[in-house]
């Protein structure tokens, strides 16, 4: 990306800038590439995996919210 200055900050006469960003190189552009097919495949893989087959019908997309959400909370075990 090209160089650029942002707009004066209020009550501040502070102006950010960012500098020339070099971008990528041909190996992180690789890795990229890499990490989004890895990405899709596994996102494949537990869309169609047959666990969910076994939901409810109406209840698949909470169940999948409740999946993303497994190790917010400790274990049931490790809560007493």
């Amino acid at each position: 990306m090209p160089a650029r200055d942002a707009d004066k900050q209020l009550h501040s006469g502070y102006r950010p800038s960012r500098p020339d960003s070099p971008g990528y190189t041909e190996e992180q552009h690789q890795q990229v590439a890499a990490y989004r097919e890895r990405l899709l495949e596994l996102g494949a893989q537990v869309t169609t995996h047959p666990f969910w087959k076994t939901v409810e019908p109406g209840r698949v997309v909470a169940a999948r919210i409740q999946l993303k959400h497994v190790d917010d909370e400790p274990p049931a075990d490790e809560a007493a």
